[in-house]
C-alpha cells in the first residue's frame, strides 16, 4: 500500500489551510511538513496494524496481517487450513508462520485494552518474533494469547476432556 498519496494530501491540507496566513506562517507550516511526516507515517501503520488485529478478530478462519515492504506497509489474508479435529490449525509458537485462529464467540465483537508489563529482554525477544513473522507486537501478543488459551481448552488448564500428550510449551508461553 502506497502511502505517499496520503502524505501529500496532509501535506496539501496544510498548504490550504495556511493559504490565508502571512508569509511567515506558510514557511514555518512548508518546513513543519517534512518533518512530520514520519509520525504522519507511523500513525497510518499503527491504524492498519489495529485495524488487521480487529478484522483477524471477526475471522473465523483467515488472519490478517501488515508487513513491511521498505517504507511501505503491506496488507496480507491468509487463509487458514484445519487440523485433523476439524478446527482451524494453530501455529506451535507465534513466528513460525503458519496459520493462527482463535475460537470466538461471534455475537461478541468488543475489544478490551491491556497494560501488559515485561521484563525488557522478553519484550525484545517478542518484538523479534512479531518482526519475523511479519506482524506488530500487538497482533503477535494476541496471536500468542490465542493459541494459548485455545491450547489450554474451554475448561482451563489441566481439566481437559479429551487426552493430551504433552504439556511441555517452550520458547514463548
Amino acid at each position: 500500500m502506497e502511502l505517499q498519496p496520503y502524505l501529500t494530501a496532509v501535506a496539501e491540507d496544510l498548504d490550504r489551510a495556511t493559504s490565508l496566513a502571512d508569509d511567515a506562517t506558510r514557511e514555518v507550516v512548508h518546513r513543519i511538513a517534512p518533518a512530520v511526516e514520519p509520525a504522519v507515517r507511523l500513525a497510518i501503520l499503527q491504524a492498519l496494524s489495529d485495524a488487521a488485529a480487529s478484522l483477524t478478530s471477526q475471522l473465523e478462519e483467515s488472519v490478517v496481517t501488515v508487513r513491511m515492504e521498505g517504507r511501505d506497509p503491506v496488507l496480507e489474508v491468509r487463509h487458514l487450513g484445519t487440523g485433523e479435529d476439524g478446527r482451524p490449525a494453530a501455529p506451535t509458537a507465534p513466528g513460525d508462520h503458519g496459520p493462527r485462529t482463535a475460537e470466538l464467540d461471534e455475537t461478541d465483537a468488543t475489544q478490551s485494552r491491556v497494560s501488559l508489563r515485561l521484563p525488557d529482554q522478553l519484550k525484545l525477544t517478542a518484538e523479534r518474533h512479531a518482526a519475523a513473522a511479519g506482524q506488530s507486537l500487538n497482533t503477535w501478543v494476541v496471536q500468542a494469547v490465542r493459541t494459548a488459551t485455545r491450547a489450554a481448552g474451554p475448561e482451563g488448564p489441566g481439566r481437559r476432556t479429551t487426552p493430551h500428550r504433552s504439556r511441555r510449551v517452550t520458547g514463548w508461553a
